[in-house]
């Protein structure tokens, strides 16, 4: 705790300094400033808890310092000690809050009162922050451990009979009163989380922060557990509020914020309250109804309102016949605008669930499987290995999300069918690869991917075309790299040899001998 002194009079400042550090509490520091300026560059540079300063002084007045210490909002308790005792000085100080206005000659008795009354008054101000500052820690703790509680309770980690929640909030030292109580549980769906263009945990702070303030009130722990990247769900205490009241206000939500984040959502509203021990099996009944929607977004879903009718969907016919006739005829832009507008259909109708998209996709899959073996049975097995590596139960999760994977598996046919059709092409693109690249691992299962053939089509289609096999291909070409290195340059034969793809120096001596009769240092002579 330090006592800044500011008094233009030098030795009025040193009296003052050596009484209190005579008789006074006990400072940290005295310091002593004999103008504006030096009184600014010490409170610039330290923690000042008094201050005792006069009025008039050269360079700016004691009140223009109290002025700015308050604008800095610095909690600085101040004392005039001045020979002026004009009311207008002593009316400005009082409501800059100064704690003491004392007149020169100031008897030691009273300057050490008002300096022990200041101390007293600077004390309680910090105790109070303090107890401000670890009441707000507590509140946000308080907040963690409710949320990382029902994020345990919705995982099954923490048992659903009474007594075991009861006992589970004492020992995480919350109050027990909560399994009394009655909840209306509010699952919020995101859509399209891999597609956001903000960074994930921003998205996340942006959302609970959100529907913190807009679904709970003031006086409630505001409780936003995120249980994956796509699903959060608050425990809003029934008391207070009713669920005509959430439906609306769920339904205001979608024009209210809704739309200033780039992804959709839905709302889904358990059909009743629940105690905690029904948490779990109220949250498992919204969770599949949002696994069950496939078609709608940005929509409120009232579970008391929502049947299995509603998505139960009906068979659908797919035109796999006449998707066959638009790959077979390479019409795949045709192709692509009817499964767009079918899908649309489907959207719209809203009685489709995800078995329903399930049977499309494999419909279709099994299309394209069809037409790429009529087409070329050869690039069939690297085209299957390469659809297999989207993901069924993300391409199945929405109509969005299935259009996008047409779209995706369309392009990759294509592309399939394209290069491999083109076989002589496919021979020089190989060639042309392996010479700018010979110091690369080259395998057959790499070139062949290239050109969209497997690799057992690729080495009998090289060796008809070149008489090689892809292997010694492969190697006469790297031989050739090394003869004209070591005729042409003073490089070392380890740095040639790795230079063209030979990571072993006796590998490479063998198999130079077997294409040229000499070593790599008899043929550079």
């Amino acid at each position: 705790m330090n006592l800044l002194i500011v008094d233009d009079e030098y030795y009025s400042a040193e009296g003052t300094k050596k009484k209190i550090a005579q008789k006074g509490p006990l400072f940290d520091e005295i310091f002593c400033a004999y103008n504006m300026t030096q009184a600014l560059e010490y409170l610039a540079g330290h923690s000042v808890a008094i201050m005792i300063l006069d009025i008039e002084m050269p360079g700016g007045s004691g009140l223009e310092l109290l002025d700015h210490i308050r604008q800095q909002g610095l909690d600085t308790i101040c004392i005039f000690l001045t020979a002026y005792a004009k009311f207008e000085y002593i009316s400005k100080a009082m409501r800059l809050t100064s704690i003491d206005y004392l007149l020169k000659p100031v008897a030691e008795e009273d300057l050490l009162s008002a300096v022990a009354k200041a101390v007293n008054q600077y004390r309680q101000q910090a105790n109070a922050k303090l107890e401000t500052q670890q009441a707000n820690y507590w509140k946000e703790s308080e907040l963690y451990l409710w949320e990382l509680f029902w994020l345990d309770l919705s995982e099954g980690a923490v048992s659903n009979r009474k007594e075991d929640i009861i006992s589970e909030l004492n020992l995480r030292n919350l109050n027990p009163a909560a399994a009394d109580l009655s909840y209306l549980v509010l699952l919020i769906q995101c859509n399209s989380m891999d597609k956001l263009p903000v960074e994930k945990d921003l998205h996340e702070f942006l959302l609970k922060n959100i529907v913190r303030e807009y679904f709970y009130n003031r006086e409630e722990i505001p409780v936003a557990v995120r249980q994956s990247r796509q699903f959060y769900f608050l425990p809003l205490p029934e008391a207070g509020r009713s669920r005509e009241a959430l439906l609306s206000r769920c339904g205001q939500a979608l024009t209210d914020f809704v739309p200033r984040f780039p992804n959709t959502f839905n709302f889904y509203i358990a059909a009743s309250g629940c105690r905690i021990s029904d948490f779990q099996e109220t949250l498992k009944g919204l969770q599949d109804a949002a696994t069950k929607n496939v078609s709608r977004e940005n929509h409120v879903f009232d579970l008391a309102q929502y049947t299995n009718a509603e998505t139960a969907g009906s068979d659908v016919d797919f035109t796999t016949k006449r998707w066959s006739d638009l790959l077979l005829s390479r019409k795949i832009g045709n192709l692509l605008s009817e499964t767009d507008m079918f899908l649309n259909s489907l959207q719209h109708s809203h009685s489709i669930t995800r078995d329903t998209l399930s049977n499309f996709y494999y419909s279709f899959l099994q299309t394209l499987f069809s037409c790429m073996e009529i087409s070329n049975a050869d690039a069939l097995p690297l085209f299957q290995k390469q659809i297999s590596q989207f993901s069924v139960e993300k391409a199945c999760s929405s109509v969005q999300n299935l259009r996008e994977w047409v779209r995706g598996v369309l392009e990759q046919y294509e592309e399939y069918i394209t290069n491999a059709s083109n076989q002589d092409a496919a021979v020089t693109t190989i060639k042309n690869y392996i010479h700018s690249h010979l110091e690369q691992d080259l395998t057959r299962e790499s070139l062949a991917a290239m050109v969209y053939l497997t690799p057992d089509y690729l080495s009998h289609l090289f060796k008809r075309e070149t008489g090689f096999s892809l292997t010694n291909y492969i190697i006469y070409e790297r031989i050739e790299e090394a003869k004209r290195m070591l005729a042409g340059t003073d490089k070392s034969v380890s740095e040639i040899a790795t230079r063209c793809g030979f990571q072993n120096i006796s590998y490479f001596s063998r198999q130079f001998r077997r294409f040229t009769g000499v070593t790599p240092r008899e043929f550079r002579g």
